[in-house]
């Protein structure tokens, strides 16, 4: 049984959560301008993908 988390962690989570997803597409689109190799590109993506992953399941959990 999962607990629900704080209004301050949620509200930390989603400060840390945001910043993170704009820095990694525009550390991805920089990546793919600048020819950068590709694991470089795909570590962004990676990191892209994880985080907007997470704040979509975190919305879905709080308003599901």
């Amino acid at each position: 049984m999962s607990h629900p988390e704080s209004p301050a962690r949620v509200d930390l989570a989603r400060a840390l959560l945001w910043p993170a997803l704009v820095v990694s597409v525009l550390g991805n689109a920089v990546a793919s301008i600048a020819g950068a190799d590709t694991a470089v590109n795909l570590a962004f993506g990676a990191f892209t993908a994880v985080t907007a992953a997470t704040l979509a399941i975190r919305r879905w959990r709080e308003h599901g």
